[in-house]
């Protein structure tokens, strides 16, 4: 993972955000239509015209919200952006005590069921960020991120960090780039569920548990 970037370019902007439930409705279905054509007919034939067909709207009301088909792609990356923050956000809100190797598992497998939830669209989206340019996570989206993982690892009953902000770096980063080799045509055929699991578990893990400096136990600890 690449460093948050700055403000997002002018020509990705939305014109305007939906406020209202129906038009939050429209929203979503040019999202999903964006989704539908890119898997059907590829990146290179993907148009603001195709999207608002699929959507069933006419392609005005699609510039409502979207200027250009940069900013629609860019769109669908911010969402997909906000459902990984989303999930890492639900893990653990208890403040129980637990093993880092749980905690680390928990990580992995929250990442890579954000990732697998919809393989094909996955991939889709890698495509999609080169096309546009767009491989840094905004820095709000980052933050988001960050802050879950440094809440998590403050839950390790086993282990503490003396920069826990670089190890949620470098965990984001390890991740994200097993996933961008896996859904990003750096590896033919489809892509293993199982496998993809394991061995963002088997990073997490490793990596955590290198990264933490062991708590010893005093006298008196149960």
């Amino acid at each position: 993972m690449e460093k948050p970037g700055s403000a997002v370019p002018q020509r990705l902007k939305v014109r305007k955000t939906p406020v209202q439930t129906r038009s939050g409705a429209t929203v979503e279905a040019i999202h999903e239509a964006a989704i539908q054509v890119l898997l059907a007919e590829g990146l290179t034939r993907l148009t603001t015209t195709r999207v608002a067909e699929r959507a069933g709207v006419s392609v005005g009301t699609l510039y409502q919200y979207f200027p250009n088909k940069e900013a629609l792609l860019f769109a669908l990356l911010q969402r997909h952006f906000e459902e990984l923050a989303s999930a890492m956000e639900g893990i653990g809100p208890d403040d129980a005590k637990q093993p880092l190797s749980i905690l680390a598992e928990q990580i992995a497998d929250t990442y890579v069921s954000v990732k697998i939830a919809r393989p094909d669209a996955t991939a889709a989206l890698y495509r999609v960020a080169g096309a546009i340019d767009q491989f840094r996570l905004p820095a709000e989206i980052y933050k988001r991120l960050e802050g879950s993982v440094l809440r998590i690892l403050e839950k390790a009953g086993d282990a503490s960090f003396n920069s826990p902000e670089q190890a949620a770096f470098t965990l984001l980063s390890a991740l994200a780039g097993l996933s961008r080799g896996s859904f990003g045509n750096l590896t033919a055929g489809t892509i293993d569920p199982d496998r993809f699991r394991s061995e963002a578990r088997m990073i997490a893990t490793a990596y955590l548990t290198a990264a933490a400096q062991t708590k010893t136990k005093t006298v008196g600890d149960a």
